[in-house]
């Protein structure tokens, strides 16, 4: 199991900005999201072989920056800025 912070998320968006610009490649920012501000667990059909991920949900309510997961429903939520996969 590994545990993610919003410091990993935060560091990870510049990664994330490059897989983004790449436009054949499916990404789940700017993808809508329910709890501003805070850490939700997610997955997207053919995104990271249908794997869950870990995500920030941005003040305008979209995903800002994400971690993959490399299980299927192991994503948990740990508190409001952090998780675990």
């Amino acid at each position: 199991m590994k545990s993610i912070s919003l410091a990993t998320l935060i560091m990870s968006a510049t990664v994330i900005a490059g897989v983004a610009a790449d436009a054949s490649k499916i990404t789940p920012v700017g993808i809508f999201c329910g709890k501003p501000g805070k850490v939700e667990c997610g997955s997207l059909s053919g995104f990271n072989n249908d794997n869950d991920y870990l995500f920030y949900c941005g003040s305008d309510s979209v995903i800002a920056s994400f971690i993959t997961c490399d299980c299927v429903f192991c994503c948990k939520v740990t508190g409001d800025l952090s998780g675990s996969c």
